[in-house]
């Protein structure tokens, strides 16, 4: 069994180099042939168009140039939020509780804010107009209105 391994290793080896010989001089003939034959000659008929290469997702697009605006950037003058509210008017019933002078309406709960809310007394029934300020903090409950305008009511 020994033997037979080793002749045909012994084989093998001997056969390795004529093979690799041979595909290596396929090679060059191939070459030689390619290196030989004319050019392909280019005709005026039309062609048809190389298929186009396979879809597959996008790599990341490196010819994109990101330049920054010059210049300073443009603003506008600042405005209180209570600008994007319109004015309002309501009726309800005056609350006092400490500091805070507050409207109850059917709705809502309103603290009255500015001098026109500063004479009201607790129970009076009253028809306000001002403007919600959101920005307005208090420690009383309810939304806070800048009253502009107090007028009785029954």
């Amino acid at each position: 069994m020994n033997k037979a391994l080793g002749l045909l290793l012994a084989v093998s080896a001997l056969s390795l180099p004529v093979a690799l010989t041979g595909c290596a001089a396929k090679s060059a003939d191939k070459a030689a042939d390619k290196a030989a034959a004319p050019a392909p000659s280019v005709s005026s008929a039309p062609s048809t168009p190389a298929p186009s290469p396979s879809k597959s997702a996008p790599g990341p697009d490196t010819s994109v140039l990101t330049t920054l605006p010059s210049g300073v950037p443009k603003t506008t003058a600042p405005h209180e939020p209570t600008d994007d509210f319109s004015v309002l008017t309501t009726t309800g019933q005056v609350r006092v509780a400490g500091a805070c002078v507050e409207l109850v309406t059917d709705k809502m709960v309103w603290v009255l804010i500015g001098p026109p809310a500063a004479g009201l007394r607790a129970g009076q029934r009253v028809k306000v107009t001002g403007l919600p300020d959101p920005s307005f903090e208090s420690q009383c409950t309810g939304s806070p209105l800048k009253v502009t305008t107090v007028t009785p009511s029954e």
